[in-house]
Formats: C-alpha cells, structure tokens, sequence
C-alpha cells in the first residue's frame, strides 16, 4: 500500500476533505496527521475531519465533511439532499442530517441534526448516505415552501428523475412532518390542478385590478388552423393570454400542436401571451403589468 498515493486519490474522490478514520487507514500516522495540522497542510474542519490545503472549501466540501463528522448512520436530508442528487442548483445555508434516536450529538453552526428512521429510504451518492431521490424531492419541498418546492417538483418531474407515484409514496412515508401540506397541495397541483388553479388566478386578479374586456374561453375561428378555444382573450385588442400550469404536464405532442396554434394566431394578427402558475405565484404583478400593456400597446 502506497500511503501518499492512497491518500492524493482520497483527496480527490472526497473534494479535499477526509476523516481521521480514513486518513489512519490509509496507513497515516497519528504523529503524520498532527505534522499535518501543524505545517497547515491539514486544516480541521469538525472533529476528526480535514480539509487539504490543496483543496478549496466548496459547497460540496463543507457536505462531505458534515457527513463525515457525523459518520455512516447520519443520512443527508431535505434540500441538501435535492442539491447532492443535482435536482436544486444550489445547496442550502443550512445542512439537514437525520441521525438514529440513540445518537447523543447537536447541531452545529450551518448543520441541523434531527432524529428520524430513513431506514428503507436512502442511498449512498458519490460517499454521501442520502434519502432516495423522491424522499429528497418531497422532503425539500415541504422545507423550501409552495413557490421553490413547485419549481423543484416540476423540474424534478419534467426531467424524469423521480415518478408522481414514487413522491405520492414519499408523502406517505413523512405525513405528519413539517411542511406535508404544503407537499400534499404541490402534488395535487402536480396531478393536474395547476392549470385550473392558474386559470382561476388570472380571471381573479383581472377582476380585483379591474381589468375589462376581456373573455374566458373565447371561441375563434383561425384561418388554417380551424377553431381555436382561447383562455383567456381580449377580443378589442386582439390580445391573447394563454394559461400554461406546470411544464411537466407539455409533453412534445402538446407542445407540438400548441406551437402550431400560437403560429397560426399569430399569422391572424393575435398577440399571444402566456403566463404559468409560477408566474402567478412568483409575480402576479408582473403578469398584470405585461397584459395590460399588450392589450394598451394593440388598442
């Protein structure tokens, strides 16, 4: 066994960190980890754990190391576990772990420990114990609130990574935690209620706004195209809103068909507009201001 090479290999597996425990069993010295430490070759991040100097402290370094801190039963959760299995683009502030109910250790500064059974439901990512992908999604979402935890359901969904019925199993597991209903309202959005619920927000903030001229299910004929139900159309201004829900639901046929019709709406002097449930959610303001400067800019 070449210690060095072992090691310069373990450094590079593991983002620059490792443990105590792997450094001595890669046949490092107790008296060759404090040369280390001293020289600032190693520098200790949380007890038993280092970091090269080679290596800088990056996201996915500072999750190694809590992982390694708090050792094999410790099973990354919540939105660091979406991050790790690359469903978020970013990781969160705060790393939650699940530890067994007999583990007597606290939380720390930038790591949250909560007691929890994941027993059945993790993996181990690239040396990280990790809940399954549909556990991570819907743990992450009742952590991240209704508009972030429907943009990682939809993203999740759209990219094929998990199933709605593996996420439906998911919510079963942790009914009862924090944030299951805001999950159980995102997965009935999930199952088709997005749409409907966009549809019902826009006709709502037209109204409070005081918006007129305006006509939900607007039937028209489009020359080479046929008849065209419109969501929602300002027939004066020739101003079209289409409602879109999530993108899980646009699969290529749809997408297909509805790129046809927007082009042939288009060609007969429509302006096409389209809002989704996240713009509704995320900036109903934004959506308002957009059509009625369309429907303004037309007249």
């Amino acid at each position: 066994m070449d210690t060095e090479t072992d090691l310069a290999a373990l450094l590079r597996r593991q983002d620059g960190v490792v443990s105590r425990a792997q450094a001595l069993a890669c046949g490092l010295s107790r008296a060759a980890i404090k040369h280390r430490l001293a020289r600032g070759i190693w520098t200790l991040l949380w007890p038993g754990v280092y970091l090269s100097a080679a290596h800088a402290l990056g996201p996915r370094a500072r999750l190694r190391a809590a992982s390694l801190w708090l050792g094999g039963s410790a099973t990354l959760i919540g939105a660091g576990a979406a991050w790790w299995w690359r469903l978020l683009d970013e990781p969160p502030e705060v790393l939650r772990f699940a530890v067994p109910a007999d583990r007597r250790v606290r939380s720390r500064r930038g790591v949250r420990v909560v007691r929890r059974v994941v027993l059945g439901r993790r993996s181990t990512v690239d040396g990280v114990p990790v809940v399954s992908k549909a556990y991570a999604v819907v743990d992450a979402a009742a952590e991240l609130g209704l508009r972030r935890g429907a943009e990682l359901m939809d993203r999740a969904l759209l990219a094929e990574r998990v199933t709605f019925e593996a996420l439906l199993r998911a919510h079963r597991a942790r009914l009862g935690r924090p944030g299951s209903r805001t999950v159980a309202r995102l997965l009935a959005l999930a199952a088709g209620g997005a749409r409907s619920e966009a549809e019902r927000r826009l006709h709502q903030l037209l109204r409070t706004a005081g918006v007129t001229g305006w006509s939900a299910e607007y039937r028209v004929v489009v020359p080479r195209y046929g008849v065209a139900l419109l969501d929602v159309a300002f027939p004066g201004a020739r101003v079209l809103v289409e409602v879109d829900g999530w993108a899980y639901h646009r699969d290529l046929p749809a997408f297909r068909r509805d790129h046809a019709r927007q082009n042939a709406l288009v060609l007969a002097g429509w302006t096409v507009l389209r809002v989704t449930w996240h713009d509704l959610e995320g900036d109903p303001d934004a959506v308002l201001a957009t059509i009625t400067e369309a429907v303004a800019a037309a007249a």
